[in-house]
């Protein structure tokens, strides 16, 4: 009966592992070691600009980017339209809006400079994105002189990042993450060895205090 239990026991926590492994990951196309209060921004997206970002997927399951903005110091932003493509391809992987409803929300307005102005972009999960170079675009597309935006910009976490505004090319890149929607071995790894670790301290100081 002992053995009974602590199959299940090592069975239940192998799949709840697994439940927590798998999910959502992002990981930064920037430093992240840089602090967010030395943050510079792409300047104001007017008519006519063109955010232009390249980056390449380090992983499988990609699904979508968060970007941080600004609003500068408008009540509101205009209507900006956004483009995620594969560049071998030409494949448009998502697209949609970006427009002052996305700002109205606790995330946007937090306390935190980590987590203020980011905003999140979801495209359908990309099979094979691993090691493939995707565009990311942001165009003026209804919006006033004084309904502008920014993308904050930071150092490059690598080389494999490429920013254009405008006709400028800049040697930052923007703040974003991308988003992957996938099995992480290496947390799966990890809550294995502490739950390992917390079982078998539990049991040491079970038999110390019998």
């Amino acid at each position: 009966m002992k053995i009974w239990k602590k199959i299940i026991l090592v069975v239940l926590i192998i799949l709840s592992a697994a439940a927590y492994s798998y999910g959502e990951w992002p990981r930064a196309i920037y430093d992240t070691d840089v602090s967010s209060s030395v943050y510079e921004n792409s300047g104001e997206l007017t008519e006519g600009m063109v955010f232009e970002q390249r980056f390449v997927c380090s992983d499988e399951g990609f699904c979508g980017l968060k970007v941080k903005l600004t609003k500068l110091d408008h009540l509101k932003i205009g209507v900006y339209s956004w483009k995620i493509q594969e560049t071998e391809s030409g494949t448009i992987a998502g697209s949609g809006m970006i427009d002052e409803s996305m700002t109205e929300n606790k995330i946007f307005e937090s306390a935190s400079a980590l987590k203020r102005g980011n905003i999140e972009l979801d495209i359908p999960d990309q099979k094979g994105s691993e090691g493939k170079e995707y565009l990311f675009t942001i165009e003026a597309k209804d919006v006033e002189p004084e309904e502008t935006m920014a993308v904050y910009l930071t150092n490059k976490s690598g080389n494999d990042s490429f920013l254009k505004i405008g006709e400028e090319d800049s040697n930052q890149v923007g703040v974003i993450k991308l988003r992957y929607h996938r099995f992480n071995y290496e947390t799966f790894i990890v809550f294995l060895g502490i739950m390992t670790y917390l079982a078998v301290f539990i049991k040491f100081m079970y038999r110390l205090f019998r």
